[in-house]
């Protein structure tokens, strides 16, 4: 898996990370916010790395 690859997945990740810890602990809460930081960051890092919107689709389809 090359480095592009496996941002897009830690994104993808982190993305749905955010989504549980809304769903479990509501939108305003820490949980919801620290896992929404975390998915910014690897959100930018993955698009600092050129990450594409194939790049994202192929880290759902293999997450």
């Amino acid at each position: 898996m090359t480095r592009k690859q496996q941002l897009a997945a830690a994104a993808v990740r982190a993305g749905r990370d955010m989504v549980r810890a809304a769903a479990k602990h509501g939108i305003d809460s820490g949980a919801a916010r620290q896992a929404a930081a975390v998915a910014d960051r690897a959100t930018t890092a993955a698009e600092a790395a050129g990450c594409t919107a194939a790049d994202y689709d192929r880290a759902r389809r293999t997450a």
